[in-house]
């Protein structure tokens, strides 16, 4: 356990494709181009910056779960394509919100990934500090989406998240008068987005779209 994490703190190989070296490679970086496009039509639509496929899956892992943290900077780079364009769509300013993490997963892994990977896209893309909010909350625990099958995978989310109410009355311009950008890392079912829209509009909020970092649902509309 401890060599693989070891190269890659010292950047002896790349966390792509493992090729030696350090850092990305450049034919792992050549390989992911961003290309955001609409994969659902919504209400609200999905924005995906990304297809979920080689070499990606192998720098989501490292990032989230090998100690790789300095592929934060890279990963919210692809990001921040999608935020500009969904920002720019919006003709307004909008209220950024990162998909929770269960804390448990917070806990094992030392930090709140998607919310960091947004606040550096936001900072990216030159938006207002406040951008990011924090709106949604877990109510209980839920199992690692990668752990469950497809079809469990609406019911292991449903119910699993609150929103802070919309008040249209506060000064506070991020507390929700602003429409809501929903922001998560990778979409395969789409069940942890349905159930984060669910509680944004059950308190109030108007979700302009959700944005993903990557799409693993829909192969044949990145070809």
């Amino acid at each position: 356990m401890l060599e693989p994490l070891a190269d890659l703190l010292l950047g002896a190989c790349c966390p792509g494709c493992g090729r030696p070296g350090g850092g990305l490679c450049p034919h792992c970086l050549e390989a992911v181009r961003p290309r955001p496009r609409v994969i659902v039509d919504g209400p609200p639509p999905v924005l995906a910056c990304l297809p979920y496929r080689d070499p990606l899956p192998a720098l989501v892992t490292a990032y989230k779960d090998r100690g790789a943290g300095w592929l934060g900077d890279q990963l919210a780079a692809w990001l921040a394509v999608g935020l500009a364009a969904a920002v720019a769509a919006a003709q307004t300013p909008v209220t950024l919100v990162p998909m929770p993490s269960d804390r448990a997963a917070v806990r094992r892994r030392g930090a709140d990934h998607c919310a960091d990977l947004v606040t550096a896209a936001s900072g990216l893309c030159g938006l207002p500090r406040g951008s990011v909010q924090q709106l949604l909350r877990r109510t209980r625990r839920v199992r690692d989406q990668i752990q469950v099958g497809h079809e469990e995978r609406a019911a292991n989310q449903a119910g699993s998240m609150r929103a802070d109410p919309y008040s249209p009355g506060s000064p506070d311009p991020g507390s929700g008068q602003r429409p809501v950008v929903l922001i998560d890392d990778i979409r395969t079912t789409g069940a942890s987005l349905d159930e984060g829209v669910r509680a944004l509009e059950a308190a109030g909020h108007r979700i302009l779209v959700c944005l993903v970092l990557a799409d693993a649902e829909h192969p044949a509309r990145w070809a």
